[in-house]
């Protein structure tokens, strides 16, 4: 297939397997693709390359380009950013999407410094909203408080692209595509620095935050106080839950930013989410949609909270907690 003027997507490896983000990206792609009968590209570097350019092939992509050289066999930053740009040079994709990832924001902003592009960070959108081969691309603004469409008018479009929002791709055995295998010339570049050893250690117990917790427990400014976000924090711990708050209550300092839910936060996925006293502001409904099970607790019947919580009561968070404490406890 002809490579030139697709969608290209950056596939990021994790000890040697697809990133679960690069699958995700994968989807958005094919979705991009599709809606202007374009190709989708997988482009992929490092060590385990080659074995998992089938599984690309499987989550969407028509073809994908396989970097070969042993110097990339793991991330620095400075090599994959001048292969990178000999590829994209070559290939002159349209549109290429690279995870918001540590790694994958080090390679999105050197690319763009390198290949003087622009660069839309963070992204948690993007489409065609026009006849042309421009990319609309949605990003969140002043700490969440709206959220901004941007245009690049430099080719190909860059951008890096938020984890846990475009869930839901599903591999495709039956998919067939073109694997090309490049070897790049890193014009005798060598890396700023090298592994020499890997020593494993014992896993130690993990603890419980809102990003692994089973059960999350959001406040909201419904909490009142401090004080009152001590009750719900310790409401939260009789559950064996994990506490995360909504953006007021950081920007009150009464909570780091560690436990913040949403856009501007953390992205969670817990089995279930109680939220107390939270409105449901978009950055903070974005940052919790994949919760298996929302129940909200809000004194305003209009709260935007109630469109989208799976159960909701309608009351003073205070009156609703011992007898959600007693119920969770039955179930547990």
């Amino acid at each position: 297939m002809e490579l030139k003027q697709n969608v290209w997507v950056y596939i990021e490896l994790v000890n040697g397997t697809i990133s679960p983000l690069s699958l995700e990206l994968l989807g958005k792609g094919r979705e991009l693709a599709d809606s202007k009968k374009n190709g989708l590209v997988g482009w992929i570097m490092g060590e385990g390359a080659a074995a998992a350019a089938e599984q690309v092939i499987g989550y969407g992509a028509d073809a994908v380009v396989v970097v070969d050289n042993p110097e990339l066999a793991s991330f620095e930053s400075s090599l994959y950013t001048k292969a990178a740009e000999e590829v994209l040079n070559k290939y002159e994709p349209n549109v290429v999407l690279i995870g918001a990832s540590h790694n994958g924001r080090d390679l999105g902003g050197r690319l763009s410094a390198a290949m003087n592009l622009g660069l839309v960070a963070d992204c948690i959108n993007c489409g065609y909203e026009g006849d042309d081969d421009s990319i609309t691309w949605i990003r969140p603004a002043f700490t969440g408080k709206l959220f901004v469409k941007i245009l690049t008018t430099t080719r190909p479009q860059l951008a890096t692209i938020s984890d846990k929002i475009f869930r839901g791709n599903v591999f495709d055995a039956g998919r067939t595509g073109e694997i090309i295998h490049e070897t790049v010339s890193l014009n005798g570049a060598k890396p700023l620095q090298q592994v020499v050893g890997f020593e494993p250690l014992s896993a130690e117990e993990q603890e419980l935050t809102i990003t692994n917790a089973e059960i999350v427990v959001g406040a909201g400014r419904g909490v009142g106080s401090p004080e009152g976000l001590q009750k719900v924090a310790d409401f939260a711990a009789s559950i064996g839950a994990a506490l995360g708050v909504s953006k007021p209550l950081v920007d009150s300092g009464w909570a780091p930013h560690e436990k913040q839910v949403g856009i501007t936060g953390s992205k969670i996925a817990p089995k279930i989410y109680i939220a107390l006293g939270i409105s449901g502001a978009i950055q903070h409904k974005l940052g919790l949609q994949d919760a298996e099970l929302i129940i909200a607790v809000n004194s305003d019947p209009d709260a935007p909270i109630f469109e989208f919580a799976h159960y909701g009561i309608v009351g003073d968070l205070f009156d609703a907690l011992p007898v959600l404490e007693e119920e969770i406890k039955k179930i547990k």
